[in-house]
């Protein structure tokens, strides 16, 4: 009976598979994001109150919801705005590690011994990547196991791909080495693609920008000029002249454009975040942007 192949411990797999700090950046926005939860509770039922700072109040139930929902959105936004950042440091240097594997192979070493030559070297932000992977392979993994995992832990397209085609090189034999030439040829161009791109949807990325703008600035003029004159003493006479009858309020009126306003900018913000990397994900950091931005102009300059 074969030993088992000794794996891993649960610590050194979240490593690994980059869940760790994915867990760490969950859990800081958790907790916060819970106490504010529970002290929106406390402020409805009446156990806390809330603080008037002239005609502004600030900690009602909304606040602390919304509190809630700044740090969960601006703690995980910000995570996977620096992570996208950085695998896209990776995409750029990932052709240059597989063409080094070509010319390792080509030099006669096997594929194992290639990747431990190529993480003494320097590829950036990658080099870290590699070295994961040769420490995985040191520690017993096999290499179509440790390059998967790779695959995995950084999880864009172009990576998954090269990798599933180097794998499946690895496995078939024949010349390698071409097929690893090749590969990093087509990582380069898919990277360049990638690059264009962006760069094309960025335009679309400021027009969403510009409108929801253009919206809260619209919707402030009406909160600020047009709602005060249509209801409180001029609906009052208004009502007054066609036979009396209930009136508005601007503070009964004002809490549904704001709501409007924060469910425009939260949809706006996912368009954004898939315009701009294709993954809903990606607009967490916008979702955060537009409804900080709603609430500051709504709280400090409508007076909600």
């Amino acid at each position: 009976m074969q030993n088992e192949r000794k794996k891993p411990g649960f610590i050194k797999n979240l490593i690994f598979t980059g869940q760790l700090t994915r867990f760490t950046i969950y859990l800081v926005a958790a907790v916060p994001a819970i106490i504010f939860v529970v002290l929106a509770l406390l402020v409805q039922v009446g156990v806390i109150g809330a603080l008037t700072l002239g005609p502004i109040t600030i900690g009602t139930p909304i606040d602390f919801i919304l509190f809630a929902m700044f740090l969960g959105t601006g703690t995980y936004g910000f995570y996977e705005y620096l992570r996208l950042r950085r695998v896209r440091k990776i995409d750029g240097r990932f052709p240059d590690f597989v063409r080094d594997l070509a010319e390792s192979r080509r030099a006669g070493m096997t594929f194992t011994k290639a990747i431990m030559y190529s993480s003494q070297g320097n590829y950036g932000v990658l080099t870290t990547e590699i070295k994961k992977i040769a420490q995985q392979i040191s520690w017993g993994s096999g290499v179509d196991e440790a390059l998967a995992s790779f695959a995995r832990r950084v999880n864009t397209k172009l990576i998954r791909r090269t990798i599933s085609l180097i794998i499946e090189a690895s496995r078939s034999g024949g010349n390698v080495a071409d097929v690893l030439d090749a590969a990093a040829r087509d990582a380069r161009e898919i990277k360049l693609l990638d690059t264009e791109r962006r760069g094309n949807m960025m335009s679309y990325v400021a027009v969403i920008y510009v409108g929801m703008g253009v919206f809260l600035l619209i919707i402030a003029i009406l909160c600020g000029s047009l709602i005060p004159a249509m209801t409180g003493e001029g609906a009052a006479e208004l009502a007054l002249a066609h036979g009396g009858g209930e009136t508005l309020e601007t503070n009964d009126v004002v809490p549904v454009f704001f709501y409007a306003t924060l469910i425009q900018g939260v949809g706006m913000g996912i368009v954004t975040g898939v315009f701009e990397e294709g993954k809903i994900t990606s607009g967490v950091k916008h979702v955060f942007i537009m409804v900080v931005i709603t609430w500051v102009v709504f709280k400090f300059l409508v007076g909600m």
